[in-house]
């Protein structure tokens, strides 16, 4: 079994594709249908299972950091599993997986309500599948191409994301 197929199994135990939340658009979105990025969410991603979303899927919904938090939390986690999957396919995407995985700012802190319910909401595998991604992320899809000195936007990206949910563990 290649380490993309063990990956996939931890997906599939940890993010069941059967259970579709019911909930598609976060309630405290105060945007109407009316609201391009909502449009393209339901276009490419509502009503089907996370095993038939592509990267491409995700590309033409818009970049993750404009539409994540338009998504309710547990949605959002639902559909989790096939952008990280994209990403270990076309690691050209990582960046993309590594961004809606930790929150936006400087610091990286969940501050907004989304991000609390967020927190609330998964579970210790899931955490644990997030983990499971990162530590996959850094033993086989960075590359430094820059040398010893130069530090890609993957590799800043992955830190932060390990740092950001290896707190999550302890709290």
């Amino acid at each position: 079994m290649t380490k993309n197929e063990h990956f996939l199994k931890l997906l599939l135990a940890t993010f069941p594709p059967q259970a579709m939340p019911t909930q598609f658009f976060w309630r405290e979105d105060r945007h109407d249908d009316s609201y391009e990025f909502r449009r393209d969410l339901r276009e490419w991603l509502e009503r089907r299972r996370w095993t038939e979303i592509k990267m491409r899927d995700w590309a033409m919904a818009g970049h993750i950091s404009i539409h994540r938090e338009l998504l309710e939390p547990a949605t959002f986690l639902y559909y989790l599993p096939s952008l990280l999957l994209a990403a270990t396919e076309d690691p050209g995407y990582l960046a993309w997986a590594l961004e809606a995985i930790i929150p936006s700012g400087r610091d990286r802190k969940p501050k907004s309500k989304w991000w609390g319910e967020l927190l609330e909401t998964i579970s210790p595998d899931q955490c644990a599948a997030l983990q499971a991604f990162l530590a996959y992320v850094r033993s086989d899809l960075l590359r430094s191409e820059g040398g010893p000195f130069v530090i890609t936007e993957a590799e800043a990206l992955t830190s932060e994301a390990e740092t950001f949910w290896d707190a999550q563990i302890f709290r």
